[in-house]
């Protein structure tokens, strides 16, 4: 599949290069950056096919990768809160620990690096919900099973076929049943085999078991084991037989402790094969492999007492073999090399290693230990063997003392860590997830939505031609809420109160380009401060916030300014008391202060919004001297001689009802009344765009009356009409941002378009209403 993409590419490069010598004359020596020579466009395309953005002459090809951001100073989800731009590198900022590419649960990994095969050879899955197996087709594909909805944005519900080249299968579509849970899939004929926990399957009464015609995904209702009253974990096959595990005590009334050997045609139980666990006791994975005669056996592992503890193996005839490798806890995977079967769990001793940690070799015929030598310090949930490497999931953070986090790649037979490390976002635990071969790439499964990440405290910066983050930017303690780059610094507010260890509450300021801490501390000591807003103007830089009372030794309620180029405090305090600002917005010789405050300039009658020059910061006659919005104005946009505002007020006092947006007109001076557009909920961005289009973002479920539209939703400006639009992201917008003909969209949410993204997409607004 990847490779396929790879040689396409090449064979065109070989084609377009065969063309220049075989159809001209050879031509003379050139430059190749001469744009109008044959070495450049050759380069060019060299350049392209193989994703070089090193310095160069040549152009440079924006291969924007999807990342998102992951984890959250104060738990999940993550939250972006600010978003801007600098020169060629986008910069994010909000509650986050982690960025990674937004893949989905199920992500495509080069076999030997982990890296995330890039989404112009292999377009993201994009798999919204976990995804606990897959099994390959046989054909180039394989199918996934878990709780997920979506796949690349269409609806599968639980269980999905993946065909070489990285697209949705759109033939095969089992029939929608949101309540139930695939952990099992096994591919025999043209039948696939589903296990998990669901009381029904369609119009049939299957339950937790059931077999689907492998190209439609149609049940097959001439296959019913009947009712099996627990989970299914495991389906493996041998000949015309289904061998199953679960934790289920029952199957068609008859008991059967964790295991059940049926007939692959109609599931019918085969009551030659007796064997069974322990009482109450669970079969997680049903291995076929071979003795040490080369005769088949079927490995079970568990969470078992008898017959053996925890690992046990069967022949097909339910014959008990002697293999007994003793592990004295929870065995999750199995899998064999050769005559070495190794086996993944929570256990921490086996027969013959009296310490280990979760994963260990025996051989296949007492179960003796072999290989011990792993070095994970956490447990395994799930293990494959491709080739001679071994793969390895669970919830580990290190292997042979280096770093990995969930997941590890071992060669075979030596056990030597290999450089496989797809680097995930958090622990993989039973139900974990699967690794499997696909094309000439690896495919992986877990219940997370990201891959290839990386720690990033609270602010990463994305170079915008590869989506990648870059190295070497800081860490800050607490979340960012506002930033804003004026010449060659980045000014950041928020809670923060140390930058890479070192002290600065609520305000730094960073050096570009590099994004070095600058020795600037306005001595901000306010325990409860969080600057919100920053913008500049008239050689100033004004930043505002709540809990802010002091700044350089100086009083400043609520906000202040600073130099931009000395850094020092100014005069300018507008000063808010003990009251907030949120947004700010400069207009000509104007700044337009947004926030929830009852006074300023000591007059108690302004409240929430009003204007104020840029010397003194002493109230101007704008907006209005006496109509005030009823609560905070968070966001502010100015287009076309309006200022558009948005917010959690409800009114403005004097006028009339203004639901969480208005409009002010500069020319008359005077809002417009009523709004054209309003919303059921707070609104904390709005964002112009190209031809009079508006991005509008926050916590409501429509605009002008809709309740189809949550969050999120755009309108026309230039009509006021509201656009058919709806990515519907599952949580709250917090920041938008327009550039390069797309909005940039940040928040709380995981999922947008019905697709996982990690607090962070990109929109021109023409995609398909999401409803």
């Amino acid at each position: 599949m990847v490779r396929f993409f790879r040689v396409s590419l090449r064979l065109l490069i070989l084609f377009s290069f065969t063309l220049s010598f075989t159809l001209c004359k050879p031509s003379p020596l050139e430059s190749t950056c001469d744009v109008e020579s044959k070495s450049f466009f050759l380069a060019s395309l060299m350049r392209f096919a193989t994703g070089d953005k090193s310095p160069s002459c040549l152009p440079a090809f924006p291969f924007y990768e999807e990342f998102g951001l992951y984890g959250g100073v104060f738990g999940p989800p993550a939250k972006v809160y600010a978003m801007t731009s600098y020169r060629n590198h986008l910069l994010i900022a909000g509650d986050f620990t982690l960025a990674g590419l937004a893949t989905g649960s199920v992500s495509v990994l080069h076999p030997q690096s982990g890296s995330a095969v890039p989404s112009r050879f292999c377009p993201f899955l994009k798999v919204k919900g976990a995804t606990y197996t897959a099994v390959s087709d046989g054909s180039g594909g394989f199918y996934i099973g878990g709780e997920f909805t979506h796949v690349q944005g269409f609806a599968r519900s639980q269980v999905a076929h993946i065909l070489p080249g990285c697209q949705l299968d759109p033939n095969f579509n089992p029939v929608s049943d949101p309540s139930r849970t695939i952990y099992a899939l096994h591919v025999l004929g043209d039948n696939l085999y589903v296990g998990g926990f669901f009381g029904s399957w369609g119009s049939g009464t299957q339950s937790n078991l059931a077999s689907l015609n492998r190209y439609s995904g149609q049940l097959n209702s001439g296959f019913n084991a009947g009712a099996i009253d627990n989970f299914v974990y495991a389906i493996t096959s041998f000949g015309s037989s289904l061998f199953v595990g679960g934790s289920f005590q029952t199957v068609n009334s008859l008991s059967k402790f964790g295991i059940v050997k049926l007939s692959a045609s109609n599931g019918s139980i085969d009551s030659s094969f007796t064997s069974q666990l322990s009482a109450s006791g669970s079969a997680y994975e049903l291995y076929l492999g071979t003795d040490i005669q080369g005769s088949p056996i079927l490995y079970v592992g568990g969470s078992f007492t008898t017959p053996r503890n925890n690992a046990v193996a069967f022949y097909p005839d339910g014959t008990l073999a002697s293999w007994n490798p003793n592990p004295n806890a929870t065995v999750e995977s199995i899998q064999q090399y050769e005559n070495q079967v190794y086996l993944g769990g929570s256990f921490t001793s086996v027969t013959g290693a009296a310490t280990t940690n979760g994963l260990v070799a025996v051989d296949n015929q007492l179960g003796t230990a072999t290989n011990n030598t792993f070095g994970l310090d956490q447990s395994v949930s799930t293990i494959q063997i491709i080739g001679n490497q071994l793969y390895a999931l669970g919830q580990f953070t290190n292997a042979k003392g280096i770093p990995r986090n969930y997941a590890a790649g071992f060669d075979l037979p030596s056990g030597n860590l290999t450089n496989w490390n797809p680097s995930l976002e958090e622990p993989v635990t039973n139900p974990g997830g699967a690794i499997i071969p696909y094309g000439g790439a690896v495919a992986l499964t877990n219940a997370k939505s990201s891959v290839n990440v990386q720690a990033k405290r609270n602010f990463v910066v994305i170079d915008e031609a590869s989506g990648a983050p870059i190295d070497g930017t800081p860490q800050f303690d607490y979340p960012i809420k506002s930033i804003h780059v004026k010449d060659n610094h980045l000014f950041l507010g928020g809670s923060f109160e140390t930058i890479n260890g070192i002290a600065r509450r609520g305000f730094a300021v960073l050096n570009l380009p590099n994004y070095e801490l600058n020795p600037t501390d306005l001595l901000i000591t306010d325990p409860s401060l969080e600057i919100r807003t920053i913008t500049s103007a008239n050689g100033q830089i004004f930043f505002g916030g709540t809990g802010m009372t002091t700044v350089s030794g100086q009083t400043r309620n609520g906000v202040a300014a600073i130099s931009s180029d000395t850094f020092q405090l100014t005069n300018w305090n507008p000063n808010l008391g003990a009251n907030s600002a949120t947004s700010m917005l400069v207009i000509g010789d104007a700044l337009y202060l947004g926030g929830l405050y009852t006074t300023l300039n000591g007059n108690n009658t302004i409240s929430n919004y009003r204007a104020v020059d840029l010397v003194n910061g002493t109230a101007i006659s704008l907006p209005s001297t006496s109509n005030y919005p009823s609560s905070d104005v968070t966001t502010q946009s100015l287009y076309e001689g309006k200022i558009y505002l948005g917010g959690i007020f409800t009114s403005i006092s004097g006028i009339g009802s203004f639901p969480n947006f208005a409009i002010f007109d500069l020319g008359t001076q005077s809002y417009v009344n009523p709004s054209p557009i309003y919303a059921n909920g707070f609104v904390n961005t709005i964002t112009p765009g190209a031809d009079g289009k508006f991005f509008v973002g926050g916590s409501f479920t429509g605009l002008n009356g809709s309740t189809t539209s949550n969050y999120a939703g755009a309108f026309q400006s230039k009509s006021n009409t509201i656009i058919n639009w709806a990515p519907n992201p599952d949580n709250t917008v917090f920041v938008s941002m327009y550039r390069n003909g797309k909005w940039h969209v940040g928040g709380e949410f995981i999922h947008a378009f019905n697709k996982p993204y990690g607090g962070f997409f990109l929109t021109d607004l023409t995609e398909p209403p999401n409803n």
